[in-house]
């Protein structure tokens, strides 16, 4: 059986084996203050009702076994000459190696130019913006909520569906002290229970659905009135191919897929329309993205 754990009472680790959560109980990772839950259930427990300590060694384990003198010298000088071996071996083929890596150099010169070409074709980028566009994403960078952390020293952008406590699909972008711009997707379920979302589907116009997987961990956040959050915050350009689509179509449906439920909404065109717009601010701050 998994297991749920959490150490503060807000977030929530998990699910482990019964094997992983002894061993981090066992090994001090996770205090004794922790509370678990068993997956496909909503009751918690304190993790000292299932594990009253850390495991003590055998004693087995405890007595080392003792041997003659002569087992040592045995053992030791054989474990010399096995070293001795090794080092010699290595030692001809490394010099073997080298002395080949430097007869492909004198033999080879790389074309720089056609290397270059190749690169630069492998990566097409959204041409630069016009006139037009440019005064349009001034008017919508205004338009933008704006929050700076003075600690880090980055300004952020956000549409106004980021504020709030509802469940929300947008893109947003932050600047650090530089004026490099960076671009985030972020997917944020809010209810009542936990989905643990492990998956998204999403479906974008007739299209069949294609599967989203987190490439880290999906951030658990519970409210004090016992609401819960669960997001799905990566790099944008991670999914550069997907958000093209999405912002391709004119609407799309999306799935988040969890352990213990499911939960379905659209995206309109609308709401479509304001993904592209804060990609024409990202742009319009320096950023790239691929055009396809």
């Amino acid at each position: 059986m998994n297991y749920y754990y959490t150490t503060d009472g807000t977030e929530v680790s998990g699910p482990c084996s019964f094997d992983d959560l002894h061993t981090l109980f066992a090994s001090g990772t996770i205090p004794h203050s922790t509370q678990i839950c068993a997956e496909g259930t909503e009751s918690w427990k304190p993790i000292t009702s299932v594990f009253v300590g850390s495991a003590q060694p055998s004693k087995k384990a405890q007595t080392a076994r003792r041997h003659g003198i002569f087992y040592y010298v045995f053992w030791g000088t054989a474990s010399l000459f096995g070293t001795l071996a090794i080092l010699f071996f290595g030692f001809i083929f490394l010099t073997a190696a080298g002395a080949g890596f430097v007869r492909g150099l004198s033999h080879h010169t790389p074309n720089t130019e056609n290397t270059t070409t190749t690169t630069a074709a492998t990566t097409q980028n959204l041409p630069a913006l016009t006139e037009a566009e440019v005064q349009q994403a001034k008017s919508l960078l205004d338009s933008l909520r704006s929050k700076r952390d003075d600690i880090e020293g980055i300004t952020w952008y956000s549409p106004k569906v980021g504020d709030g406590y509802k469940t929300a699909v947008y893109l947003y972008l932050g600047q650090d002290q530089t004026g490099q711009p960076w671009l985030r997707w972020k997917i944020r379920y809010y209810g009542d229970g936990w989905l643990f979302i492990r998956r998204y589907r999403i479906k974008i116009d007739d299209a069949e659905a294609t599967t989203l997987l987190p490439t880290k961990p999906i951030k658990q956040d519970m409210g004090s009135s016992g609401s819960v959050w669960e997001t799905f915050d990566e790099p944008a350009d991670k999914h550069a191919q997907l958000l093209n689509q999405m912002m391709a179509g004119n609407t799309a449906h999306l799935r988040m897929e969890g352990t213990e439920g499911r939960k379905d909404i659209e995206l309109d065109a609308g709401q479509l329309q304001q993904m592209r717009d804060v990609l024409l601010a990202y742009r319009y701050l320096g950023g790239t993205w691929p055009a396809n």
